[in-house]
């Protein structure tokens, strides 16, 4: 069968586009890199899983992160996110720095999370 040499040039281009390619909705800090270490920090040492679940489905002291209806986190926003696990949520569980992440983990979980909830990867 004889392919179009445009139809082969598309396909190629579309080939090596990672699955969470930005786009212009996607924060630049939300790579693939990024995405992928929060996501280890997430279930690790920021034992966030611990209350928002391992499929970030929420449990009974925090709530729901993969469907991205924030309680806190106004609009669901990468800088909205960072602001509530930066400095926790008073009068809840959510302490700021989770496990005592750094600022620099800080932002791969958003990236994780931010990720999760808006349909540019799997928990």
């Amino acid at each position: 069968m004889r392919q179009h040499a445009g139809y082969m040039l598309i396909g190629a281009l579309f080939a090596s586009v990672p699955l969470t390619a930005q786009t212009a909705d996607t924060p630049a800090q939300a790579t693939p890199a990024a995405i992928d270490a929060g996501r280890k920090i997430f279930h690790g040492d920021g034992a966030c899983f611990q209350c928002h679940g391992a499929n970030l489905e929420g449990g009974p002291i925090a709530p729901a992160l993969a469907k991205g209806q924030f309680k806190d986190a106004k609009g669901g926003t990468f800088d909205a996110i960072v602001g509530v696990v930066s400095n926790g949520v008073l009068g809840t569980a959510m302490v700021s720095h989770p496990g005592g992440i750094s600022d620099a983990q800080v932002q791969q979980v958003v990236a994780y999370v931010w990720a999760v909830s808006h349909g540019k990867t799997k928990p």
